[in-house]
């Protein structure tokens, strides 16, 4: 017998590897001597079908893992973190489940996996101990790269079919983004404040970037001539993604107000720009946002973001199609576009009436 009771009430269990080699390991617990035991006597049967060119060799799992996580390394630095975090993961997982070779994770192993997801958590960034469960996005995200890790090896050869098959994506709602009105932005504008914070809410208005985007362009990257200006990446500045290198055209309004930057320079580098002249920075231009929302007396979230969803649902309701909206914005699908369109559905009225009288009475 390869397990033996011990004196100290543990288990030892003595066996010897597929190169013969004598292995002898001592557990607490007999499940364990008992696994451990069946996971040698199991690589053994499978070197034999090996041996004889009954079923193909095993290939490592984190070799694949590793090789996978190659091919995200020209992504944005955002996103290599987020297929990081998942692989880092996932190798625990692989620990955890004493899983080596890539044909020894199986369907259940991936339902294992989901139950461990789907479930509440210590929340790590609280300072209570309150319990709380990842959004369905980022299960989501979880699941594909870990479905797309195994159909690469499926592709590969190495495994016949793909052991996550069976699960599926959790329903994601999305959420109609909110915006502000016409109100709210007159009120808005009519307070108090820094002529170079003024600019910048007037940018995130008229060319709807991201705050990134708009805090790091340059006078290089504007084109008065053509009136354009370039949202692209520098050294010092990713873009969120490669669509997200765009021209957005100026409208009279935004054209005169660079006009007016440029004959008023704060920065030789900068067009929107801090009181000093500095790079802006999201979390001082977020709080004087929350101030003069405040005293503008909006009663809604003002938050930066918004002056973006502020001008796709404008675009929208001035009757812009999605696909010209989808290049202004820098969105990678039409999409995530998309969910602009439902922000006022009455302006469809003028299209349903052209089935007015389709039928003779």
């Amino acid at each position: 017998m390869a397990i033996k009771p011990t004196n100290s009430n543990k288990y030892r269990v003595d066996v010897r590897d597929i190169t013969g080699k004598r292995i002898r390991r001592t557990f607490s617990k007999r499940s364990d001597a008992i696994a451990f035991e069946a996971k040698v006597t199991n690589s053994k049967y499978n070197a034999g079908l090996v041996k004889n060119k009954l079923k193909s060799p095993s290939y490592s799992i984190y070799k694949a893992l590793d090789e996978f996580e190659l091919t995200k390394s020209d992504l944005r630095p955002t996103s290599i973190k987020k297929y990081g975090f998942v692989f880092s993961q996932l190798r625990l997982f692989f620990e955890a489940f004493d899983i080596d070779s890539i044909d020894d994770f199986t369907p259940s192993h991936a339902s294992l996996l989901y139950k461990e997801l789907v479930k509440e958590k210590l929340d790590p960034k609280g300072s209570t101990n309150r319990m709380v469960k990842a959004k369905p996005k980022t299960i989501n995200f979880f699941l594909n790269t870990v479905r797309a890790f195994f159909r690469r090896e499926v592709d590969k050869g190495t495994i016949k079919a793909n052991p996550m098959n069976h699960i599926k994506n959790l329903r994601v709602e999305k959420k109609k983004p909110d915006y502000y009105t016409i109100g709210e932005l007159t009120a808005f504008f009519q307070q108090e404040m820094h002529q170079t914070y003024r600019n910048a809410f007037w940018g995130l208005l008229f060319t709807g970037m991201r705050f990134a985007e708009l805090a790091n362009i340059t006078w290089d990257d504007i084109d008065f001539p053509n009136r354009l200006i370039h949202v692209r990446s520098k050294d010092d500045f990713r873009t969120k993604t490669y669509n997200s290198e765009r021209s957005i055209p100026m409208n009279n309004d935004l054209l005169k107000l660079l006009r007016f930057i440029w004959k008023n320079k704060v920065s030789d580098i900068y067009p929107f720009c801090s009181s000093r002249g500095k790079i802006l920075r999201e979390r001082r231009l977020l709080d004087i946002c929350k101030e003069v929302a405040k005293d503008a007396g909006i009663k809604s979230r003002a938050y930066l973001h918004k002056f973006r969803h502020t001008y796709a649902s404008m675009l929208i309701q001035k009757g812009v199609s999605i696909q010209v909206i989808k290049e202004l914005l820098g969105h990678s699908s039409v999409t995530q576009t998309e969910i602009y369109a439902h922000n006022r559905t009455d302006l469809l009225h003028p299209e349903v009436s052209k089935l007015d009288n389709l039928l003779p009475e």
